[in-house]
């Protein structure tokens, strides 16, 4: 990853780190998290990091909603065109009588015709989870310790 994004991730772990100091400290005025919660809120916060900034390599491509209309649309055209389309639409390139042919689901030429193109990059979305995640929680965990209570005191 870039120098920017390790930066991001710091960041980012950073501001997970004190939102966890704060939120874990109420009820116990100044004193830090149990530590016993340390590990489970580090996970919560981290996977909505993780989110944040893997989002663009797990989702489908930008594309995908633009081939789905596509394809849709002309499917639906063909379907609707009672047998006088010039375009097929339909299974093993047939061309004519749309119910004949199969083309009465739309829904299965879309996902048929936009495979490729909705498919996430798999290998980056898990390469992204992986180092993101493996950074948060490093760096969660560690401040977390550093500033936990051991044991719940009486309020």
């Amino acid at each position: 990853m870039a120098s920017s994004s390790v930066a991001v991730l710091k960041a980012a772990a950073t501001v997970a780190v004190f939102a966890l100091l704060a939120m874990s400290s109420h009820g116990h005025p100044k004193t830090g998290p149990l530590c016993r919660d340390c590990s489970s809120q580090c996970d919560t916060n981290c996977s909505a990091i993780v989110a944040a900034n893997c989002s663009s390599y797990c989702n489908p491509p930008p594309g995908c909603d633009g081939c789905k209309t596509l394809v849709l649309q002309m499917c639906q055209d063909c379907c609707n065109s009672n047998g006088t389309s010039t375009l097929s639409c339909c299974k093993n390139d047939c061309i004519g009588d749309c119910g004949t042919c199969g083309c009465t689901s739309c829904d299965i030429a879309v996902q048929n015709s936009c495979m490729f193109a909705c498919k996430p990059n798999y290998s980056a979305c898990y390469a992204c989870t992986n180092a993101v995640r493996q950074q948060c929680l490093t760096s969660c965990n560690s401040d977390c310790n550093d500033n936990c209570v051991k044991k719940e005191k009486d309020c």
